[in-house]
């Protein structure tokens, strides 16, 4: 279940401090903020990127969804705050055009939160990763992480034991 954001309680002359009060300021207060909202998903399986298209990567293997955030290829923010947020696509081969990585939150890229790279030299497999930043988001907001190319057609996205794609959200400070 959920907790909600820890909000301090300011306290006045003659409180009692009863196990109701104790228990809201302080154990949900300690409990919140060791178990914050995080969110780790990669990819189960590659997908097809059209060319010169934004494309929402799709996430099939959940490492942590401490909240129930978790989308087919996106996460729904259940606490408000800032978090340290960053995602990754992996393309196959192909060395024609350039490959990018962006961060999207209600369908709109977030600023500062891309990253473009040139054509991979030779025929290798090429992974773009957005900067690691924080982003304030509201509850209900749902976050993406999506991919470009522009080899001139279709291009699958890459899958093995050392790089997938995926989207990383953990929930920093109010």
């Amino acid at each position: 279940m959920p907790l909600a954001v820890p909000v301090p309680y300011t306290y006045s002359p003659g409180d009692i401090l009863g196990s109701g009060l104790l228990n809201s300021q302080v154990r949900d207060g300690l409990t919140f903020l060791l178990n914050p909202p995080l969110f780790v998903a990669a990819q189960a399986s590659t997908q097809s990127v059209a060319n010169t298209t934004w494309t929402a990567i799709t996430l099939g293997t959940v490492t942590a969804d401490t909240y129930g955030g978790a989308g087919s290829s996106s996460y729904t923010v259940t606490a408000a705050g800032w978090y340290t947020v960053c995602g990754t696509v992996s393309y196959a081969s192909n060395s024609t055009g350039a490959r990018g990585t962006q961060i999207y939150k209600n369908g709109s890229p977030v600023t500062g939160h891309g990253a473009f790279v040139a054509p991979p030299s030779g025929s290798s497999v090429c992974t773009v990763s957005t900067p690691t930043r924080d982003v304030q988001l509201s509850v209900g907001d749902v976050v993406d992480v999506r991919a470009y190319q522009s080899s001139g057609g279709s291009l699958s996205t890459f899958l093995n034991a050392d790089q997938a794609s995926g989207l990383y959200l953990r929930w920093s400070h109010a």
